[in-house]
Formats: C-alpha cells, structure tokens, sequence
C-alpha cells in the first residue's frame, strides 16, 4: 500500500494526470478509510475449518502481501464438533486475524529523519463461526467478528491531486461488528467451493466473496459495492491440521 501511495504521489507530480486517476485519487481522499478497510477484509478467513481437521492457518498474499507488503495471518480452530454431542449442535471454531504493512515496519527502521513521524499501525479480527451440514458435501455457517483496522502515517512531502485538493496525513480509524452467513460445498475431494455475505452493523457496510480451495491454494474474489475497487481478486495459501 505504500508503494501504492508513494507511486500516486509521482502520477500526480508529472503535471499529466489521467482523468481516471484524477478521480480515482478523489474517492480515496473522500473516504481513505473505507479503502483501507475493503483490504483488511481481503486478508480475514470467514470459512469453517473442515470438518475432518481441527486447525487451520491461511496467509492471503495476492493483492494483500504482494504487491502492498500487507503481510497477514489467520487462524482458526474448532472447539466444538457437531459430532461430539446430539446432531443439532454446530461445529463452533474460534477465529482471528493480525496483519501488517511490512513496508511501514521498514521505514520506521530505517528512515532516520526530524521530519519523518514512525507510522503506527493495528490490524486484527476475532470471532467464531457456527456451521451445520445439510447434506453429505453441503454445510451452511454464520458467525461474528469484531474487525479493527487503524493507520497514522504523515506523507514526506503532501500528496497533490489536484490543484485544490492535497493529503499530508493519513489517518484511519475504523471498527466494526461483522455478520456472516455462506456456505460450502465439497467438489471432489481436494477441492471446495465456498461463498459468503458479510454485513457490518457499524458501518451498515454489505461485502461478499467467492472462493475456491484445494489442498493448499486458495483463489477467489472479493465484491464490494460501494468501494473503490469493487472486485478485488486473491489468491491464498493454507494448511490443514
């Protein structure tokens, strides 16, 4: 995201912007904080763990570690099975997600200057899912997270992007109460599909996604309606135990 920003801040210097950049660049000024947010979201499993593991961990690293540095992990792991106890009872898992922006990390190190404000930054999610099967390779989940993500980073030099309108800080600070509701089904043995609504009751924020998982590889896209980029593609890796 960084390399992002610092990139826009050449674009818009050269005096030839892109009318769609231009544009582009306004929206993000409007609401930076929704921006951030949409990519936070990209990095968070709302999946259950497969019923025949107990733990999982998941990195999404395109287009959250490369190319914007936003280094991610997610874990999740069943406490209930729907096995353990009469039929009606859910598997329940217990889930959470940290992240960082390494480039930040790296300046704050390595940059040595009166001028310059180390940037700080927290990112994580926590919650639980609740899935049920309802036939032999179909189940259905909910769940609950609370999600955080805040950013305070002073630009060297202030971003122009027009000749009226400028940014020389960002400063984000969003939280919200995430519902889930998707589904899973079992394709072949190595391979699941899987779909889910996310609603924030903060924000009364709507998003979705579709994925597809293998063995370790995970593809998909994620849709948000109202944001900047309303598709935004990724791939992931995770490992079952």
């Amino acid at each position: 995201m960084v390399f992002v920003l610092l990139f826009s801040s050449a674009v818009f210097s050269n005096g030839a912007v892109p009318g769609w950049a231009v544009d582009a660049g306004l929206k993000f000024v409007q609401n930076p904080d929704d921006v951030f947010y949409n990519f936070h979201l990209d990095n968070v499993d709302y999946t259950p763990v497969n019923s025949d593991r107990r733990t999982t961990l998941r990195t999404n690293f395109l287009s959250s570690l490369i190319p914007f540095t936003w280094g991610n992990l997610s874990l999740k792991t069943r406490v209930i099975s729907n096995r353990q106890f009469n039929s009606w009872v859910p598997q329940i898992d217990i889930v959470g997600n940290y992240s960082r922006i390494i480039a930040l990390d790296v300046a704050s190190l390595v940059v040595e200057s009166e001028d310059f404000s180390p940037p700080t930054m927290s990112d994580y999610s926590v919650g639980f899912l609740m899935s049920k099967p309802v036939s032999r390779l179909t189940r259905l989940y909910a769940g609950f997270q609370y999600s955080v993500v805040s950013l305070d980073f002073e630009f060297p030099e202030p971003l122009e992007i027009t000749s009226e309108t400028n940014i020389s800080k960002l400063q984000i600070a969003r939280r919200d109460y995430i519902l889930i509701t998707g589904i899973v089904n079992k394709v072949r043995e190595d391979k699941r599909v899987a779909a889910y609504m996310g609603y924030g009751f903060v924000y009364k924020k709507i998003f979705s996604r579709f994925s597809w998982h293998y063995d370790h590889l995970e593809m998909g896209f994620n849709i948000y309606p109202e944001g900047l980029l309303v598709i935004h593609p990724f791939l992931g890796w995770h490992w079952n135990f």
